[in-house]
This record gives structure tokens, sequence and C-alpha cells, in this order.
């Protein structure tokens, strides 16, 4: 069973004490409670939210008072529900009437405990008073929510969230493409660890038939291939590049977005795969030879180096890039990589780099350490005299500037 139907057990509770008594167990029981990677708890609120059939005044309070505000935005459930709340018209107790009322009916709640159903009042007041001072209706939380929903369904290749989703209207465009990225990158080993959405349940034809259904939603079908075509590459699955190509993903005219993502993802196997496709390694002005130094991959720079990337045009830039460059998120160390940009800075000299002074410099500026870097990129016993010189020269006028 999937996740996402961790609320089924709730389908019978007829009050807030009885969602309650299961509410946090079945959380923790399918990994979505709060403590879990992101963004597994927004995901679980958001499917019992839209997915639910309890009545929505149970669904709302439920939430309200069980639900953590530190992790999900509880405007997304008053703005989803407030319509079928506003149809009870519930009155308010006299007390706080005149206070609360006129920001609209009060929630009924039904539990023992009375303190509980204050609070969760309490909350729903809060919540409606945000909306009047961020100018911000009912109607964009709506809106909002099923633009997250989209993008939850998409993450776990839920076909009927999915259509859902685009039924209330979510645009797949939201968010920079979010709801294409994660189906784009398919089912793919790197970072597995990271990737709590990802299931073994799951394969990369789940999240294709995902990406035409997003095509059938409404979200034009070459925008569709350029945005998972770069999306691909930098998650190194060739078989989702492989499904877009058939699809008609067109090399000539994205391919070198999806090179420089390749890269800089340090995807190797992506990268092979569009060289050998025929994306010219120059068509994006060295940015995927940029992209590869920033990477510290010294075969994804070799690579791209023997596919005639030309660092004569770059060479600058590509220097101040090794310098400078902390991919931390290619990397489980938690060091400043010293010796990954030293290496770099000896495997670009190598290959004909100009040790340009003045980009030397102003790298110098720019990273607290990367005088280290320099001084011990002259180490490297395969630098020229000439290279070595230079680097420990500069090093010198960094400390005598200090």
């Amino acid at each position: 069973m999937s996740d996402l139907l961790w609320y089924l057990p709730l389908e019978h509770c007829t009050s807030l004490d009885d969602i309650r008594s299961l509410w946090h167990g079945l959380l923790e029981r399918c990994h979505m409670a709060p403590e879990y990677n992101v963004p597994r708890y927004q995901d679980a609120m958001l499917a019992f939210l839209g997915n639910s059939a309890l009545a929505p005044r149970l669904k709302l309070a439920a939430v309200l008072a069980c639900g953590s505000a530190f992790n999900f935005d509880f405007r997304l459930a008053a703005g989803l529900l407030q319509e079928q709340i506003d149809e009870l018209d519930t009155p308010w107790p006299e007390a706080v009437a005149a206070r609360v009322g006129m920001n609209g009916p009060a929630l009924p709640v039904q539990t023992r405990d009375a303190w509980l159903g204050a609070f969760v009042a309490g909350r729903l007041a809060g919540l409606r008073e945000t909306f009047t001072h961020d100018g911000l209706r009912a109607e964009h939380w709506r809106a909002r929510f099923w633009i997250l929903f989209l993008e939850m369904a998409c993450r776990h290749a839920d076909g009927d969230g999915v259509q859902l989703a685009l039924g209330n209207g979510a645009d797949p465009r939201a968010d920079g493409h979010a709801a294409v990225l994660t189906p784009a990158q398919g089912v793919h080993l790197r970072f597995l660890s990271e990737a709590g959405h990802l299931t073994p349940e799951r394969s990369n034809s789940d999240y294709e038939r995902i990406l035409l259904q997003l095509v059938e939603g409404g979200l034009p079908h070459g925008e569709m291939l350029r945005v998972a075509l770069a999306e691909a590459a930098g998650a190194d699955n060739t078989d989702m590049l492989g499904f877009l190509l058939a699809q008609g993903a067109d090399l000539r005219a994205d391919g070198a977005r999806a090179l420089e993502a390749a890269a800089r993802s340090m995807a190797v196997s992506a990268l092979g795969w569009l060289l050998d496709h025929g994306v010219p390694v120059d068509a994006g002005d060295c940015a995927a030879l940029v992209a590869g130094v920033a990477s510290l991959d010294e075969t994804t720079v070799e690579t791209l180096l023997a596919a005639g990337a030309d660092l004569h045009n770059c060479s600058a830039l590509a220097l101040r890039t090794a310098l400078t460059s902390r991919p931390y998120e290619l990397y489980s160390c938690e060091s400043d990589l010293i010796d990954l940009r030293a290496d770099m800075i000896g495997l670009l000299l190598r290959h004909g780099a100009g040790p340009d002074r003045a980009a030397l410099t102003a790298a110098l500026q720019d990273a607290a350490d990367a005088a280290q870097v320099i001084e011990e990129a002259a180490k490297r016993e395969d630098l020229s005299a000439d290279d070595a010189e230079l680097l420990r020269r500069l090093v010198g006028q960094a400390s005598s500037a200090d």
C-alpha cells in the first residue's frame, strides 16, 4: 500500500477524539511523521486533505489539532476547506463572536476535551486573521494547495492524484515546473538515501506515464521535453533520456542545457550519452566545461576536453571556478574540498589553461581559503616549473598583503 494512504484507518472515525488516538501512530508507521526527511510530512498532510472522505469539518479539525505548524502551512488546509466550513454557518460563542465572527463562522468540533476544542477554534480564527492581514484570500490558498498536491502526486507517480489536481486547476508550470522535475529524474540510484519519495515499487515507466499525463492535462509537449531533458541528465538517468528522445526531444535546441546539467551533477553516464547522441560540447559557450569544473570531478572534465571542449576560451573562468567551487551536495565529506580544488587547478593547467594572474588574484579575494588551494596546487608534481612558480608567487603576494 502506498504511504500516501496512511490515513485510511481514519476514514471510519466520527470524532476528533477518535482521530487523535490514531493520528501519530499512523504517521510513524509509514515514516511520514515530521521528523522524517522532507517532504514526506507535507505529502502526508496534502494526501489526507485532498483524498480523505472524512467530512471537511473533521479534516480541518484534525490538521489544526494534530498537525505540526512548523512542517505544514495550515493556511493551505483552511483555504482548501473554507467554502465547505462556511456552508455550515456555525455560530461562535457569544463571548468571542464580536471579535472573530466577522472573518467567518466557527468550526464545529466534536471532542470531549473542551480545551482542545477551544485550541482548534483559536487556531482557525488566527489563520483567518492572517488572510486579512496578508491580503491573500482563501481562494489563493486553495489554488496553492492544488499546486502542491500536484507536485506531491508527481513525486509519488500517483496518476489518480495528478488527475485530481489538474481537474482542480493546478498548473504544471508553477514553482519552476516542479511537477515535471521529479518525474523527469525517474528512478535512479544517485543520492537514493535522500530521495525519500522514491520507493522500490516505482519504475521509470511509472514516471514516464506521469510526464505524458501532464501533457494530456495541458502542458505543451515541447515544454515538457525541454524541462525534463536537463533534469533527467542531471539525475544521470540515461533510460529516461532515451524515452524523452523517443518522444521528440530536440537535442540540437536543448542538448546544451542538458549537457551542462550532467556536467554540474557529475552525471558521467548521461554526459557520455549526450555526447554519443551528437550534442556539441561547446554548444553552450563553455557552459558545460565550466559546470564540470564546478563539480570538481576530473573524469567529467577529462571527458569534455576529450570531446573537444575549448579550454582556451574560458581558462580564466575555469581556474577561478576551480578555486572557489564547493559542491558539497556531490560529496559526503564536510571539508572545504581543498585537495579536490587543487587537483582541478592542476588538471586545467596541464591541459593548457593559461595561468591567468588576474583571474587567480581575483579568486584570492573571493575565497578566504583560495591561497591554501593554490599552495596545494603548486605542490602537484605534474605541473610545469613555470606554472608552479607562478602559483607560489601568487601565494606569496597574498601572504604579504595579509
